[in-house]
């Protein structure tokens, strides 16, 4: 008892004896401890060296008619050594990061990268890889590929100066395909596909400051064959079916469609694109084949370069005063459009229904309608083509619009 009692007594007065030295050991060998020390030191120093006032010629360097204190010149030199040492540390060749294929890899805000030229990957803010491609000057130019956060393609093709240029493709986030072809300044320009989000095609033909412009097929859900034409901002140009034939028309639209009769006239819906056009027999014509005298469009927003209008009192600011406005009795094609549009929704009330007789499962002989219903009409004139928006009053309120062409200045 008594030798262990001695033995645990020596091993207590050893053990105090060392923790002051394993405490300070381990203080003075920690790197908070060190950094600090280093800190101070540094700042000591450039204190120092910066707060020395000089006393004599012997402490100047003499330039022309100044005089440059040496130790101001020799805190420039350490400064631009120490910025030296950490660029090459971290910036030159020799300590460039690369991925597992050899690839240059740099962080998104990396001073290297701004002179980097040549394939590279960069890496995003939280780390992901953000590119992959060619860089030049600090910008991604030439062929790449951008990625998001999720690790899904977002753009694959031609860059310049960070921006789509050229032929690629863009992706939904999910990383479908939304479009491919021509790119500008980030937009679609050129030919090109459009596609929908389930992966169909909706349009295909040119593109022009990231809209359809120009001459193209629009697809509808199941990727057949919708209509063919001229298309603006965006939108189908509906005037081009003007004083075409039903047959011409025929081939431009080829959705469903659904033909109302009259004896004197008739009334087709084209229920792909929601717009009616209207045909009356060309007399003048050899073979008295009926043209198209109007196109309805069933829509309460009037599209204006990249503008949807919805209103009477924005229409006039780009069409300016209207030609004609006022009260009217509806004419077949109004009672078509409007019974189309109470089917949705009362858009006009107290109208009756259309009276038909079902000939085929599209085509309906009209045996009457609601001839003494009035509706509001502005109509305004552009070029040759009129615009006649149809009101329920004269609220400026419309729910849809025709376009009809001026006939004396087209024959």
């Amino acid at each position: 008892m008594g030798g262990n009692s001695l033995l645990n007594i020596l091993i207590q007065t050893v053990k105090s004896k060392m923790t002051g030295f394993v405490t300070k050991f381990r203080m003075y060998t920690s790197w908070s401890f060190i950094k600090t020390r280093v800190v101070v030191k540094i700042r000591e120093f450039f204190s120092n060296l910066l707060g020395f006032k000089p006393r004599d010629n012997e402490d100047y360097y003499s330039v022309g008619r100044w005089m440059i204190s040496k130790r101001l010149v020799y805190a420039a030199v350490l400064i631009v050594g120490v910025v030296s040492i950490w660029y090459i540390s971290t910036e030159t060749s020799l300590f460039k990061n690369f991925d597992e294929d050899g690839i240059k890899t740099y962080d998104y805000n990396s001073i290297r990268l701004r002179v980097a030229k040549g394939r590279v990957r960069i890496k995003g803010k939280s780390g992901y890889k953000a590119y992959d491609g060619n860089v030049e000057d600090g910008y991604a130019t030439g062929e790449g590929t951008l990625y998001n956060p999720a690790g899904n393609v977002v753009y694959t093709g031609n860059f310049l100066q960070n921006k789509y240029e050229g032929e690629g493709t863009l992706n939904f986030n999910d990383g479908s395909i939304q479009y491919r072809g021509g790119f500008h300044d980030n937009k679609f320009e050129g030919s090109g596909v459009l596609y929908r989000e389930n992966g169909t095609k909706e349009y295909e033909g040119a593109f022009s400051q990231g809209m359809k412009n120009g001459q193209g097929i629009l697809y509808d859900a199941g990727e057949n064959e919708l209509y063919e034409g001229s298309f603006s901002s965006d939108n189908i140009v509906y005037s081009e079916m003007l004083g075409k034939s039903a047959e011409e028309v025929a081939g431009c639209y080829k959705g469903a469609r659904d033909l109302y009769m009259t004896d004197e006239e008739s009334v087709v819906y084209m229920s792909g694109i929601s717009a009616i056009y209207h045909g009356i027999r060309d007399v003048e014509s050899l073979d008295d084949e009926e043209k198209v005298s109007e196109v309805y469009v069933l829509s309460d927003h009037f599209d204006f370069s990249n503008e949807a209008i919805g209103n009477i009192s924005d229409i006039r600011d780009v069409l300016g005063n209207p030609v004609y406005e006022g009260y009217s009795k509806i004419i077949l094609p109004e009672a078509i459009a409007i019974d189309i549009l109470n089917s949705r929704s009362e858009a006009f009330k107290g109208v009756q229904n259309l009276d038909t007789t079902e000939v085929f499962s599209d085509v309906s002989n009209v045996e009457s309608y609601d001839s003494d219903y009035e509706v509001y009409i502005y109509t305004f004139q552009r070029g040759e083509v009129f615009y006649s928006f149809v009101c329920p009053d004269q609220t400026g309120d419309f729910k849809f619009y025709y376009i009809s062409q001026d006939n004396e200045s087209a024959a």
